[in-house]
């Protein structure tokens, strides 16, 4: 029973952090139209961030598959919170520092520099934490779904392929 509550909150925590992603990407895409001259960080959160939901989805999609076991489940929790925590992180920074719809121009370019000068090695950080969980992820998907069996010592062959 334990277990079961256990799949249904990883599963809702990944389904409210996709939804939550998605949104920051759209208010970075916002602010990328509105604003000529983005900060490198925010270019860089914008291009890794739709790579993350995608891992997360993934992850997602094979926990209600139930191709992933319940240790492998628990040991995802933290890698999955964390995730959790730099979009939040992520989030408070975007709400400071990005432009509203009723900003002038120069007021946009102000709000520009200011956050590129306050808050870039931030950003900076949140996508490197981001890009960490990236790996972390996507080396569970890889070698959870490998074709490679073991042999006799440390030797690997691809399962489809004739003894």
């Amino acid at each position: 029973m334990a277990e079961a509550l256990a799949v249904v909150g990883i599963v809702a925590n990944i389904v409210q952090l996709v939804d939550f992603g998605s949104k920051i990407l759209h208010r970075l895409a916002e602010f990328q139209s509105s604003v000529e001259d983005v900060p490198e960080s925010f270019r860089h959160i914008k291009a890794k961030l739709p790579l993350l939901l995608h891992t997360l989805q993934q992850t997602k999609e094979a926990i209600e598959a139930g191709s992933i076991k319940d240790d492998t489940k628990k040991a995802l929790l933290p890698a999955i919170e964390g995730c959790w925590e730099q979009i939040k992180l992520l989030d408070v920074v975007l709400l400071k520092t990005l432009p509203t719809s009723g900003d002038s121009w120069t007021k946009r370019s102000r709000k520009a520099i200011w956050m590129s000068l306050r808050y870039d090695s931030k950003v900076e950080k949140i996508t490197a934490n981001i890009r960490d969980y990236i790996q972390a992820l996507t080396y569970h998907h890889a070698t959870a779904s490998s074709t490679l069996v073991p042999l006799r010592g440390n030797t690997f062959r691809n399962s489809r392929q004739c003894v």
